[in-house]
């Protein structure tokens, strides 16, 4: 027998918390289906989560409805769905524990619990205090310790008070959650338990009015000697040297300067402060890790250092809310869509979901055809056979007419969920207005249509803004920030900027709009050109306003000439339409303030140079895409700082990095902003009892870093059919060494690559110092003259071309005559065909 539970939200602090936080002062209500007992709420043997018929609501709306919450030891989950829809609402709720049947014995850490913190304390020690039970052991050791060192037995005496009045405080608070959660005969029993300790807390305080006596005086020396060995075991339990050892190499690992572990936390800026509540997340090490856009603020080194630190939590469930693909890609092994009021699970990364969505709904696309056809066919059947037994009188033919009506009206799907021969006794259980049902043909994912108005032409030529030899810094005294540029941004320019955070991004960026004047050099702008600028601060300033005000309210406070449809129709061309206009600020989702924040930065003029920093952080993959063809079709001039390689991977047609306080043009595009190792990748099916011993593959793959190799080996398996990442495993994965890295070598490399015209075989040579350098100058080389990207490149085979009777390629050849004389001859000898009859293997 089973019950449904309701979690009072509203009683609780932290369930106000989150409703606040998540943007309304409606409080959040979250359950379950649980056992008569809700044993499930206290302790359970696993810490695999699966709840049936999930409900969450907060005020009126609803965000989830019978859904499923499954989650499984060790699985990494990305959780995507449209902004608004409630991701950020859910990992809230799973993080507080709001949730009705959720195991209390599983640690559970949400990376935003974290904030609050005092800012006078060090960056290494709020590291440390995110395991609050070692925090907790430690600041008791050091109250313990400096009671007795100081021979003051009074002083002993009142820290024991103190120190027992805290723990009976969290003795209260637990059993009060257990009396909330429990019912029938052990919840009963839980609120006699609750009654008892409220009496002991209010004896203690009413102890604690009354004098110290001597013989409490006398006894809390020999309680404090005990306590203090117990506290010294728990330290050497969770190990403060282990720990601060630990908390110094998540931090490194996140580009922290040594010099900045002892720093307090209140110098950092915001996207430090970001990381540092990160570190405290993967310092504790739960059982399961609820991440909420990790990726905002971090630079791209800080990224893929993320990718792989997540990837070696092998035994920790992580659930990820990301709209960075290429992350979610690297470190989603399942995707959870939240879409519908329900959960659905899809294994595999992100782009796989997308194809097999894309494959799923084109399958009952022509199911659905077909059985159409199939109806037409029998209805027109009928009606022919029931017109000859009218005329002819027949009442066999009329009955067999009927039969075939029967069968018509039992036409539907052939098939169950999964895949199955549709049966009725097993698929079909209980009561139904038909047989069968009719294919359910799922709507593709559209993405929200942006319209970002075009800017009037211009009437003189020229370049939007010139800099010439500009040097960038705050002060004449400090060392510069960014030295020697020289950027033209012409009227159709598509331009991204790259590098670390702190490297000087921003600060050019300043210096572009005229908000920094330069200390050296020369900045000249078009006289007639408007800017735009969008930047993550002006979503901050939106929740400086009133509570009450709206996207609407907003834009007629601008311009209160305006008339209140065109600002509706201003709204509309960025998603924010119908009731969301009149919605409250702050109860608008992170994704929807970055709508609401372009429209207010596009609103009055059309710009003609749009200068976006960091435009992609909270939108998720469909707003994103529609972003990406919205700054396609603008007709003005686009400058992006971004780390999300897949969107300046689609919008920048050049690419620069700000880095050793320099402005560098990159010829191959992000390709060329990380640097390639060599690795080989070992793969297989998982094996079976119909195939023990699966066959293997082996790949050498040219990436950024092992996440990401493994990822291109799964992509480059799928695509020829061969295992799928749901249905394969690794079995490892090597670094190759290049020999004699110094001397300058010549390498052939075969490659297939994917472009509008189709694919495309190509052989190349190089003359580089090692492989992986060759492989890089491939990519740039691929990029500006095929525009093909890197996704699209399939290495085939690099090989070491030692003798120089092999080279074909003249330009090549050319480098390797002892005498060479300029003018070069224009016509060489030919050779033969690249690609004989015995061309490489991919394997």
């Amino acid at each position: 027998m089973s019950a449904t539970r309701k979690t009072a939200a509203s009683k609780r602090q932290p369930a106000n918390a989150a409703a606040s936080e998540s943007g309304g002062t409606a409080p959040i209500v979250a359950t379950s289906q649980v056992s008569r007992f809700h044993t499930e709420t206290l302790t359970t043997l696993s810490n695999d989560i699966d709840l049936k018929d999930v409900n969450m609501t907060i005020g009126q709306r609803t965000l989830l409805a019978g859904a499923n919450l499954r989650l499984f030891r060790g699985v990494h989950y990305g959780l995507v769905g449209q902004n608004g829809v409630g991701k950020s609402t859910l990992l809230k709720v799973l993080g507080y524990k709001l949730l009705a049947g959720f195991p209390s014995n599983v640690r559970v850490l949400y990376v935003e619990q974290l904030e609050g913190a005092d800012m006078a304390r060090t960056v290494v020690n709020v590291v440390m205090d995110a395991d609050r039970a070692a925090a907790r052991a430690r600041k008791e050791l050091k109250l313990v310790q400096g009671a007795l060192e100081g021979d003051d037995p009074a002083a002993v005496a009142k820290i024991m008070r103190e120190m027992k009045m805290e723990r009976l405080k969290d003795e209260l608070e637990a059993a009060d959650k257990i009396a909330l959660e429990r019912s029938g005969a052990r919840g009963a029993d839980a609120r006699k338990k609750l009654i008892e300790q409220e009496k002991r807390m209010a004896e203690a305080k009413a102890a604690n009015e009354e004098p110290l006596s001597n013989q409490e005086i006398i006894r809390a020396s020999a309680e404090a000697q005990g306590l203090l060995t117990e506290l010294f075991a728990s330290m050497d339990l969770y190990g403060a040297e282990a720990a601060e050892a630990k908390a110094r190499s998540i931090l490194k690992g996140l580009r922290f300067h040594p010099a900045w572990h002892d720093r307090p936390l209140g110098e950092l800026s915001g996207g430090w402060r970001i990381r540092v509540a990160l570190a405290s997340a993967l310092h504790i090490e739960p059982d399961i890790l609820l991440l909420d856009e990790p990726t905002n603020h971090l630079d791209l080194p800080a990224i893929i250092w993320l990718q792989d630190y997540l990837s070696q939590l092998t035994d920790t469930t992580i659930v990820t809310v990301s709209h960075d693909r290429a992350f979610l890609n690297a470190v989603a092994d399942e995707i959870v869509v939240f879409k519908g009021q329900t959960l659905t699970y899809h294994t595999g990364n992100f782009d796989e979901y997308l194809e097999h969505t894309e494959e799923k709904r084109k399958y009952k696309e022509k199911m659905a055809e077909a059985l159409d056809r199939k109806k037409a066919a029998a209805e027109k059947a009928i009606q022919v056979s029931m017109s000859q037994a009218r005329k002819a009188g027949d009442d066999k033919k009329m009955s067999q007419a009927a039969s075939k009506q029967r069968k018509l009206e039992r036409m539907g799907m052939e098939v169950n969920e999964k895949g199955h021969r549709f049966k009725l006794n097993r698929d079909r259980a209980g009561f139904f207005l038909s047989t069968r049902d009719d294919v359910d043909l799922e709507k593709a994912e559209q993405a929200p249509t942006w319209s970002i108005p075009d800017p009037t032409p211009l009437r003189q030529a020229g370049a939007i803004i010139e800099v010439d030899c500009v040097s960038l810094g705050y002060h004449r005294k400090q060392p510069l920030l960014v030295g020697e540029v020289t950027l033209n941004i012409d009227q159709n320019a598509r331009i991204a900027i790259v590098g670390a955070n702190g490297s000087g991004k921003t600060t050019l960026v300043k210096a572009l709009v005229g908000d920094l004047a330069p200390l050296k050099g020369r900045i000249t702008r078009h006289l007639s050109a408007k800017i735009g600028y969008f930047t993550q601060h002006h979503v901050d300033e939106l929740h400086q306003y009133p509570i009450e005000t709206s996207a609407l309210s907003l834009l007629l406070e601008k311009d209160p000439e305006r008339r209140e449809q065109d600002c509706y129709a201003h709204l509309g061309k960025y998603g924010i339409k119908g009731s969301i206009a009149l919605q409250p600020l702050r109860s608008l989702s992170g994704g929807q303030m970055v709508r609401v924040a372009f429209a207010l930065s596009t609103f009055g003029s059309s710009p003609h140079l749009l200068i976006l920093d960091e435009p992609t952080n909270h939108l998720d993959y469909l707003t994103t895409e529609a972003l990406i063809m919205a700054l396609k079709e603008f007709a003005g001039a686009v400058v992006v700082v971004s780390h999300d390689q897949f969107f300046v991977s689609e919008v920048a047609e050049q690419v620069y990095a700000v880095r050793k306080r320099k402005l560098e043009l990159l010829d191959g595009g992000m390709e060329e902003y990380m640097p390639f190792t060599e690795y080989q990748v070992v793969g297989r099916h998982l094996p079976s009892e119909a195939e023990p011993t699966p066959k293997i593959y082996r790949m050498r793959i040219f990436a950024p870093n092992e996440v990401v190799a493994k990822s291109r080996f799964w992509y480059f398996l799928r695509q020829l059919k061969k295992v799928k990442k749901a249905s394969g495993e690794i079995i490892g994965v090597n670094v190759i060494q290049e020999k004699k890295p110094l001397k300058i070598k010549n390498f052939g490399i075969w490659l297939r690559y994917d472009s509008r015209s189709g694919t495309h075989n190509m052989y190349k040579e190089f003359r580089e110092l090692s492989r992986a350098d060759a492989v890089k100058s491939l990519y740039q080389d691929m990029a500006a003259r095929h525009r093909a990207r890197f996704r699209s490149i399939h290495i085939l085979r690099v090989v070491e071309i030692e003798k120089s009777d092999d080279i074909r390629r003249p330009y090549i050849k050319q480098l390797l005559v002892p005498k060479l004389k300029f003018p070069l001859p224009h016509r060489v000898t030919k050779v033969r065909s690249t690609f004989v009859a015995n061309r490489p293997t991919t394997f």
